[in-house]
């Protein structure tokens, strides 16, 4: 484990120097991860109006959708690499011209195929941002303490998943249109373009001393809950395999999924809501809730917080599937808090038993994570396009409960299975 305090960005072995020419000032990272985070969430409520449009199946929504995993899992191991030799800044500049093109690509594509392709880049650009504002946070000057900074990371991905549904549906309602949503993404992302490229300090160095933790990099949602399980004070339980850990991360992902993917078009659907601001509001629900719930959560033991969660996945899982089959709105209320609840604890605990983990043997802490967030998004990837496919074969609504019945049935077996 690194050596207390804020972790020296870049690092390389050997006690080198690494120059960071212009560090990125705090706010600028954080910003530029909040808009990243919003405008790859903001086609959510547009994935219906496209399938519309461009008369494509649930199939082919869905891999629009899940696109954006094949892209933020390399991003997010590359970037890990990349930043010891290059710092933050460029990572920052190119990812967020990246997603620049690919937004306004998105708002004009003609074809699924288009949709992919922009979705892909948008992944990417996703992945290195996350790392490198993550990064570029712990670098900033004058240092904060390791809380605040884990803090303001899990902020970044509250705010900008909250955001980006809701205001993509004010302005495709505005608008008639899946266009403005898009572009109005773009705009957003250049004036962050522009405060990367222009706000900044004046030259600095740092002695960056290695260390056997440091040889191996570890992306920053590592970090993070390694600080907040730390300052807690709690005591350091025996983590489960690494497998098994990763699963109820995926679990808790593959729900959020549902609401990412084709949940805005069935609740619109099933409560007659045409809506697409409103319809983003519920999925803001329940990724404001599970930030809420991570942010005062980080006392909790890491056993019981993986229980709750897994108790509460199961509660939301139960109050979709009944909304789809009554048209409840008090249930698709309940539903989107439950899942809410339930990401946010299970994720967190996941994500802090993988800090038990690496703690445990350090040198492994790069590949082990790397895995973790592979397995997470894997998981989430095969819900959402299995979704798609059954949904083709049987309809989205049939589909939705029978694999919603399984995912329940994965998340008891976690939540039941031997706890240490």
């Amino acid at each position: 484990m690194r050596r207390a305090g804020p972790p020296e960005w870049p690092v390389t072995g050997g006690g080198v120097r690494v120059a960071e020419a212009r560090p990125v000032p705090r706010i600028t990272s954080f910003l530029a991860a909040i808009v990243a985070f919003a405008a790859v969430n903001a086609p959510t409520v547009l994935y219906a109006a496209w399938r519309e449009q461009l008369g494509f199946g649930a199939t082919t929504q869905t891999l629009v959708y899940a696109a954006y995993v094949a892209g933020l899992v390399p991003g997010l191991v590359l970037t890990g690499r990349w930043l010891g030799r290059t710092g933050p800044r460029l990572l920052l500049g190119w990812a967020t011209a990246g997603s620049v093109v690919a937004a306004l690509v998105l708002a004009v594509a003609a074809d699924p195929v288009t949709l992919v392709a922009a979705r892909l880049v948008q992944g990417l650009g996703l992945g290195v941002i996350m790392a490198a504002s993550s990064a570029a946070l712990y670098q900033a000057v004058p240092p904060r303490p390791r809380t605040t900074t884990a803090l303001l990371v899990t902020l970044t991905a509250i705010l900008g998943a909250s955001l980006g549904p809701v205001g993509a549906g004010l302005l495709a309602d505005a608008s008639g249109g899946t266009t403005l949503p898009m572009v109005g993404a773009a705009v957003a992302l250049t004036l962050v373009l522009g405060l990367v490229t222009v706000h900044g300090a004046s030259s600095t160095a740092r002695d960056a001393v290695a260390s056997a933790a440091a040889d191996a990099p570890v992306p920053p949602a590592a970090d993070a809950s390694a600080a907040g399980s730390g300052a807690t004070g709690q005591a350091d339980v025996e983590p489960r395999g690494h497998l098994a850990i990763s699963l109820t991360a995926g679990a808790s992902w593959s729900l959020v999924g549902l609401y990412q993917s084709v949940g805005p078009g069935l609740l619109g659907a099933a409560l007659g809501v045409d809506s697409l601001t409103a319809l983003g509001g519920i999925v803001a629900i329940v990724l404001a809730v599970a930030g809420v719930v991570q942010v005062a959560s980080r006392g909790v033991a890491v056993p019981l917080a993986r229980r709750l969660g897994l108790g509460f996945l199961v509660l939301g899982i139960a109050g979709f599937a009944a909304m789809l089959l009554t048209g409840n709105l008090w249930l698709a209320l309940f539903a989107s808090v439950g899942a809410g609840v339930g990401h946010g604890f299970t994720y967190l605990s996941a994500t802090q038993e993988m800090g038990s983990l690496i703690r445990r043997r350090p040198e492994r802490a790069g590949p082990w994570m790397s895995r973790y967030f592979a397995i997470a998004y894997l998981c989430l990837a095969v819900f959402t396009v299995s979704l798609g496919l059954v949904g083709d074969l049987w309809g989205l609504v049939p589909a939705a409960v029978v694999l919603l019945g399984v995912l329940a049935a994965g998340s008891a077996a976690l939540l039941f299975s031997r706890n240490r």
